[in-house]
């Protein structure tokens, strides 16, 4: 496995979006629990594997109701896709679309990868609400595989299936980046970042 500690992903990015800094950092850092850096409450580590072993039938659901055949690769879990200018950008794809070029389908057609990004989430969700969420996800997915879209593949438990395209929103990554890049400079020199509560009310 690749080292976490020292790259921003996907995942990530929701957490620095959200102004949660310095829990995302100390997140990255080797350190014993305490009461400053409490562990995650039971109910989300169960949740998180609920997700997990769902996303092969989310990916299923996804091909059943579209006929497009999804590529997965066990090796990504160890060598990520990564920006070409910044490697500590990287991206995990959850699946990867084909694309059709002509008649013969080949995967990475027209020099763009097609992230798919799935969730399995309580049925209390709006659709509006949980796209905002993972926004910026989504937009890290599609700027590392310099993509034009991506599907956002999503399991209401007990009852709907669903899948969204989200275009790529230039303005919004690019705003997004910067704060990576920041949140990077935070790991690279070992500093704990101040947990940011937005512009009105400053940094923590």
């Amino acid at each position: 496995m690749y080292d976490r500690s020292k790259t921003v992903g996907a995942s990530d990015a929701v957490q620095i979006q959200l102004g949660q800094w310095a829990k995302l950092f100390d997140q990255k850092q080797i350190l014993p629990i305490n009461e400053q850096h409490p562990p995650e409450p039971p109910e989300y580590a169960l949740a998180a594997e609920i997700g997990h072993r769902l996303e092969p039938y989310n990916l299923e659901l996804f091909e059943r109701e579209t006929g497009r055949q999804v590529h997965v690769d066990d090796n990504w879990g160890s060598d990520p896709f990564t920006m070409a200018d910044n490697s500590w950008c990287t991206y995990l794809p959850d699946g990867l679309l084909q694309q059709e070029k002509g008649q013969a389908i080949t995967i990475f057609a027209d020099e763009f990868f097609i992230p798919i990004e799935v969730k399995c989430i309580n049925m209390m969700w709006k659709p509006a609400n949980l796209l905002t969420k993972y926004m910026p996800q989504l937009q890290h997915a599609m700027r590392v595989m310099q993509s034009p879209y991506c599907i956002f593949s999503v399991i209401y438990l007990n009852i709907k299936y669903e899948w969204i395209n989200v275009n790529y929103d230039s303005p919004y990554d690019d705003a997004l980046f910067e704060k990576e890049k920041l949140f990077q400079w935070f790991l690279e020199t070992g500093t704990r970042p101040p947990e940011y509560l937005g512009k009105r009310k400053g940094w923590r």
